[in-house]
């Protein structure tokens, strides 16, 4: 297949922390927990896709990160239990080998800052041993304004060097004092976080692992460059910073997509359009003052409750999410949205993700990568049978 990828802009990789989220929450075996989802909402994307397709869906993805060197520790069995930069215990299914090796460190850990950068507080993780180091032991005696303001990537960067590691290693070795492991912020390197991770294992003798910080997210931005260069070279275009504008059906068919451009608009056609555009937040769907909301590009019709009261949960951070983050495009097992009258609106249009209504009561963020993953696997395979 011939692919071009069109997106407005990089997407939520820069925020999230890289992990992947299947059913968080889960007690125990991840796929018996998303039958249980399936099984209270016949017309939920995992219903829909085929939750038996799951362990193919991860499967695909590990294979295809650790083919870029940024290899997803985890399974279906069980959710990992991974510390976060403010004391909370998340539980993703995978995650980016630096940060999946804080599954088990929760005790005995040492936890390293750097003090003079805002972006990591180790006195916030809820650890009780915690050690600041000197920024310019990372960032050298250059002058840099607002080096308390240095992003988690250019950290990241200099990690990537092995003087910079030789010296935050003699750092931090007469600190350990019979510490487990060491947590650093998710900066460990940007092009070369497996040998960074390897090579700091090494110099302190003991295990070290990421937290995730604020944003842009290191680990994020390292899926996104090893997806990047894989569809580069794999032949793939990929044009970003031009948002498209609307797409072309006739006679039941898309034909393509209108995309603007530097002072000009132009038209993409192609044998079949995935729509990934994202729900509420990503500006897949458009919300407007009278309570409407809508698809922007195909004018697709959206499930979602006329009235606005029902859209809030009571508390702004209620535990079950609130109602709106359920909104979205229906689909069907085929990922083709539908029509008020229940058939495709277009045969050769899928739409996947978090653009897809999602009943039930689970919250959206427990289950939010495992959507993506799934709807996505069942749109390909059914788009180029294998």
């Amino acid at each position: 297949a011939r692919v071009r990828v069109i997106a407005n802009g990089i997407g939520n990789l820069l925020i999230a922390p890289g992990w992947v989220s299947i059913a968080d929450g889960a007690p125990g075996s991840l796929l018996d927990a998303a039958h249980q989802i399936a099984a209270e909402a016949p017309d939920h994307p995992y219903a829909l896709a085929g939750i038996d397709a799951l362990p193919q869906a991860v499967a695909a993805f590990q294979s295809l990160a650790a083919q870029m060197g940024l290899p997803y520790d985890g399974d279906l069995h069980a959710n990992l239990r991974l510390p976060t930069a403010l004391g909370s215990i998340q539980t993703p299914a995978l995650a980016p080998r630096s940060l999946a090796a804080g599954h088990g460190q929760l005790d005995g850990a040492l936890y390293i800052g750097f003090d003079g950068w805002r972006d990591f507080y180790p006195l916030l993780s809820g650890s009780a041993r915690s050690h600041l180091i000197p920024l310019d032991t990372v960032l050298g005696a250059r002058d840099i304004a607002h080096r308390w303001d240095e992003t988690p990537t250019n950290l990241a960067r200099m990690f990537d060097q092995p003087a910079v590691r030789a010296a935050v290693a003699d750092a931090v070795r007469p600190v350990l004092h019979g510490a487990t492991a060491v947590g650093f912020p998710a900066v460990l390197g940007l092009d070369q976080p497996l040998a960074v991770l390897d090579d700091l294992n090494a110099r302190l003798g003991i295990p070290v692992f990421e937290l995730p910080t604020l944003p842009p997210s290191t680990p994020g931005t390292r899926l996104f460059n090893g997806l990047r260069r894989r569809l580069l070279d794999g032949g793939a275009r990929l044009q970003i910073g031009h948002p498209v504008l609307r797409g072309l059906i006739e006679a039941g068919r898309v034909r393509g997509v209108e995309v603007a451009g530097a002072g000009k608009t132009s038209r993409f056609m192609a044998d079949a359009v995935i729509l990934a555009t994202g729900g509420l937040y990503g500006g897949g769907l458009l919300s407007d003052d009278r309570g409407r909301i809508r698809e922007p590009l195909f004018d697709l019709p959206v499930r979602f409750s006329p009235n606005r009261a029902e859209w809030f949960a009571p508390t702004l951070l209620a535990p079950e999410g609130h109602p709106i983050r359920r909104c979205g495009v229906q689909v069907n097992v085929a990922m083709q949205p539908l029509g008020s009258d229940s058939a495709p609106i277009a045969t050769n249009l899928y739409a996947i993700g978090h653009l897809l209504a999602q009943p039930g009561h689970t919250p959206t963020d427990a289950i939010y990568e495992g959507v993506d993953l799934l709807t996505a696997w069942k749109a390909i395979t059914t788009l180029l049978p294998r």
